[in-house]
């Protein structure tokens, strides 16, 4: 740090203050999804620089900012590579339906995730016009019981994972499991919800998969915003 800046602030104390007071009423809201698009930027660009082809894979679209972002962010970085990557989001937009006891959570509930269908996929279309984008409507349980050829995915370039819960992420993950290649980066949002614990939430099903699948291995890329995670696969 500069000298100069030093000595104002140890004279002006006031000055951290009123820095601190505007800094705080940023909502977190806000921080964290900063920070999900900054990470959502890197991933696209260090799988374009290995040019990684695959498709980009979201589970949990909720209002669609994240998904719209993630196909800008692809546009930027094809000057790197020109990786071929389609784009598919599934949701309920009806929030989380039936839970598992041990998905109940006081933030995650059907009244804070549900939102307008129509608004939102009308929006991502509007916004994702230039790009070949699948929306898959309806409850995980029936949506990711199909072979993920069916839907033409073939390989994951990036997959996001944002359900907040531990059954619909586990049932994600084994959804892409033969789509993962060696690269493929893999993001989870709320990562340390449940009070950190290991087996509850998105951590939980992450475990699970990973205990399930021995062969596979991952490298912690980066971590982001409030509690979101990023791995790569280094073995499939």
């Amino acid at each position: 740090m500069n000298i100069s800046l030093i000595s104002l602030v140890k004279r002006y104390p006031w000055i951290q203050n009123i820095i601190g007071s505007i800094y705080v009423r940023c909502p977190a809201m806000m921080e964290h999804n900063l920070g999900k698009y900054h990470a959502l930027k890197k991933a696209f660009y260090l799988t374009a620089l290995e040019n990684l082809h695959g498709d980009y894979l979201e589970f949990g679209v909720f209002t669609g900012g994240s998904f719209v972002f993630a196909t800008k962010a692809h546009r930027t970085t094809c000057g790197v590579s020109k990786v071929t990557t389609a784009f598919f989001g599934f949701d309920s937009f009806k929030g989380f339906g039936a839970q598992a006891a041990e998905d109940m959570h006081p933030f995650y509930t059907d009244q804070n995730f549900a939102v307008c269908e129509k608004r939102i996929v009308s929006n991502i279309k509007k916004q994702t016009k230039h790009e070949k984008v699948t929306l898959v409507s309806g409850f995980f349980e029936k949506t990711l019981s199909h072979d993920p050829s069916l839907y033409g995915i073939k390989a994951a370039r990036i997959i996001f994972i944002d359900c907040d819960l531990k059954d619909p992420a586990l049932l994600a993950l084994r959804f892409s499991r033969q789509l993962i290649q060696k690269g493929t980066i893999l993001m989870m949002d709320d990562f340390y919800s449940y009070r950190g614990a290991p087996d509850l939430g998105v951590s939980g099903a992450y475990n699970q998969f990973l205990h399930e699948n021995s062969q596979i291995s991952t490298r912690r890329l980066f971590d982001y915003g409030y509690g979101g995670v990023g791995v790569i696969f280094t073995a499939v």
